[in-house]
C-alpha cells in the first residue's frame, strides 16, 4: 500500500530531528555533569528510535508508539529553548532549536491525523476490508489521556534524569510513579488505537469496546443508508462524544447489538440507527459509495 504524502511528511521530519534538535540537545548538556548527559543521550536515542521504527512500520501498535512518542519531541524542544538553554547560546544552537521545533512540531502534528491514524490500522487489514480509525472521546482527551501521558513519559524520562542528576528522592518518587502506570497506560492507549469501523464483503464491522461489549456487524442488506447526522436525529449515539462529524448508520431493520453498560457488563438492544464519529469521515463515505451502500455526503 503507498503511503500518504502526511506519512512521508512525519517520517522525514522524525528522521531529520537527530540533525537538528538533537543537535540542540547534544549543546544544551554541555556543562552538565557526565551521568546527566549520558541519561539524557541514552533516553533520546532510545526515544528516537522506537518512534522512527513505528513511523516506517505501519501497524495499530505503531500507532500507539507513535501517539505516545511522537509529541516528545517538542517537549523536548521547548526544554532545550528554556530550562535546558545554553548559557551562552550561539547562533548555531538557536537556528538548531528553532528548526528542531519545527519539525518536532509537524512530526506530532502528523502523527496524531487522522490520515495517518486510517494508514496504520488499515495495515493490519485482510483479504477484501478497508479499517477507519474512530476518534479518541473528547471525555478521554480532556482527562485520562493527559494525566496517564504525563505520569507514564514524565516518570520514566524525568526521573531517571533526576536520580542521574542526584536529586534521589524526586527521581526515585516520579520513577516509581512512572513504572507504575506503565502497564495501565499502555494498554488504555493501545486500545484506543484499536477502536475501528471496518468494510468488509458482507458489510460494515463495528468494533468499539467503549460502546460495545462485543463487535458488532451491519450487513450490508440491512444498511440504509451511511450519512453525517442531522440535528434531533434519534439514532443510538455509539460516538463517545468524540469531536468532529457524526455519521448516521441507518437501517431497515433493526440491528442487534450488546451495548456496554458498564465496564464488565451489556445489554442486548436492537437498534434502528447508530451514531459514529470516525477520523476521516469523507473518507469512510466514499469506502460506503465504492462498496455500492447508499450514501449521503454532507
Amino acid at each position: 500500500m503507498r503511503s500518504h504524502a502526511v506519512v512521508w511528511t512525519l517520517r522525514l521530519c522524525w528522521l531529520a530531528l537527530p540533525f537538528t534538535l538533537g543537535e540542540a540537545i547534544g549543546r544544551a548538556l554541555d556543562g552538565r555533569s557526565p551521568a546527566v548527559a549520558i541519561v539524557a543521550a541514552v533516553l533520546s536515542w532510545a526515544v528516537w528510535g522506537a518512534v522512527l521504527v513505528a513511523a516506517i512500520v505501519a501497524h495499530p501498535i505503531s500507532l500507539t508508539v507513535l501517539r505516545v512518542g511522537a509529541p516528545l519531541a517538542p517537549v523536548a524542544a521547548v526544554a532545550v529553548a528554556t530550562a535546558w538553554a545554553p548559557t551562552h547560546p550561539t547562533g548555531t544552537n538557536t537556528a538548531a532549536t528553532i528548526v528542531g521545533l519545527v519539525l518536532a512540531l509537524v512530526a506530532a502534528a502528523t502523527a496524531m491525523s487522522g490520515i495517518t491514524a486510517d494508514e496504520y490500522v488499515d495495515a493490519a487489514s485482510y483479504g477484501d476490508e478497508r479499517r477507519f480509525a474512530l476518534r479518541v472521546p473528547a471525555t478521554f482527551l480532556l482527562g485520562p489521556i493527559p494525566v496517564f501521558w504525563v505520569a507514564f513519559v514524565g516518570g520514566c524520562l524525568a526521573g531517571p534524569l533526576l536520580l542521574a542528576a542526584r536529586a534521589w528522592i524526586a527521581g526515585a518518587i516520579l520513577l516509581a510513579i512512572g513504572v507504575a502506570v506503565a502497564r495501565p497506560a499502555i494498554t488504555s492507549f493501545h486500545a484506543l488505537s484499536r477502536r475501528w469501523l471496518v468494510f468488509v464483503p458482507a458489510g460494515v464491522t463495528l468494533i468499539d469496546h467503549l460502546g460495545l461489549v462485543d463487535p458488532v456487524l451491519f450487513p450490508a442488506r440491512q444498511i440504509a443508508t451511511i450519512a453525517p447526522a442531522v440535528e434531533g436525529t434519534s439514532a443510538t449515539d455509539l460516538s463517545q462524544n468524540a469531536l468532529g462529524l457524526v455519521l448516521e448508520i441507518s437501517f431497515d431493520s433493526p440491528v442487534e447489538v450488546v451495548a456496554r453498560t458498564s465496564r464488565s457488563e451489556g445489554e442486548v438492544q436492537l437498534l434502528n440507527a447508530v451514531l459514529i464519529t470516525p477520523a476521516r469521515p469523507g473518507a469512510v463515505i466514499a469506502e460506503a459509495g465504492r462498496r455500492k451502500l447508499r450514501t449521503v455526503s454532507a
